[in-house]
């Protein structure tokens, strides 16, 4: 009788620790996330000093004279080709420069042996290791004047007015004069009627292909969906790409209908935050698009956009 009362006295003691340990977990019972430390994307570029997105590309140096001046100037074509360029150095008529015989393109010079004046820039592509010099090119800018002899030599004496030949003299000897050369004059001497420009020379690859996308991590991969739970707090970060290597987003701004709480509605390095109060209904789920714009080309909007399915239980009532 005794072994029973004991067996009875420890189940109602074991039902007894079972509810106790069921009970729901309370608010203060949920450890608080650690906050998220923003990472460098894993590649980082370095943009060299002055760069900026070529819109008019070289085409040829032309070289055209009218009356005793000729003129050594640059022809381009307006095209965005996807390349950047910077200038690396601008030299005067006769002038040296550490550049001299390394464009692809060289440098001309003037009837008298001096190298033109003129800008030398530096070409760059983007790939996947960052901004690569491809070429350097040589616009030329400059000009001369030619003078006639008896004006470059004032102190030259006048010379003699021709003999009067007799009248038998004249008829069977006329004199002889000389013609000038009439007509624009290249500057290798070669008479020509109009300047030609060189053919189009390609110097310059494909611009690059740029996508965005909403990743959450600041160098995680992006995604087009994502489950939340109701009352968490979420932050998402907007991802821009050129031929597949991260770039540095300059911008954000979302555009579609904002959740129940936000961090803010635009912004730049740092990421979209949100949380969602209340519980939608059954089959409700929630897409973010943003308007992305990148430092690699400023112009152009890029879009992203991210499905989130809200879930329970609920954490802040």
């Amino acid at each position: 009788m005794r072994g029973l009362a004991a067996l009875l006295t420890a189940v109602i003691a074991l039902l007894t620790a079972t509810s106790a340990d069921a009970r729901e977990p309370h608010e203060s019972d949920w450890l608080a996330e650690p906050p998220v430390e923003p990472r460098p994307d894993p590649v980082a570029f370095v943009v060299p000093a002055g760069l900026y997105y070529v819109t008019d590309t070289y085409v040829g140096d032309v070289v055209a004279t009218a009356g005793p001046t000729t003129t050594y100037s640059t022809t381009t074509v307006h095209e965005s080709t996807g390349t950047y360029a910077r200038v690396i150095d601008t030299v005067d008529t006769g002038a040296s420069s550490s550049f001299d015989g390394l464009a692809f393109n060289g440098r001309g010079a003037l009837t008298d042996g001096r190298a033109l004046a003129g800008t030398y820039y530096e070409n760059f592509v983007l790939n996947p290791n960052g901004y690569v010099p491809v070429s350097i090119v040589f616009f030329q800018d400059d000009s001369e004047t030619r003078r006639r002899e008896a004006a470059a030599s004032p102190s030259a004496a006048p010379s003699a007015p021709p003999a009067t030949l007799p009248p038998s003299a004249a008829r069977t000897a006329p004199p002889v004069t000389s013609v000038p050369v009439v007509g624009p004059v290249a500057a290798r001497s070669v008479a020509t009627g109009a300047p030609t420009p060189r053919p189009a020379m390609p110097i310059t690859p494909p611009r690059p292909t740029l996508r965005a996308g909403i990743a959450l991590a600041p160098d995680g991969p992006t995604l087009g969906s994502a489950e939340v739970l109701r009352g968490r707090l979420i932050q998402f970060w907007p991802r821009a790409f050129a031929d597949g290597v991260a770039v540095t987003v300059r911008s954000w701004r979302l555009v579609s209908a904002e959740p129940d709480r936000i961090s803010a509605s635009r912004g730049g390095a740092e990421p979209f935050a949100a949380q969602w109060i209340r519980m939608p209904a059954p089959g409700v789920r929630w897409t973010l698009r943003f308007e992305i714009r990148t430092e690699l080309a400023p112009a152009e909007r890029l879009e992203a956009q991210i499905t989130v399915t809200v879930r329970s239980p609920a954490l802040v009532d």
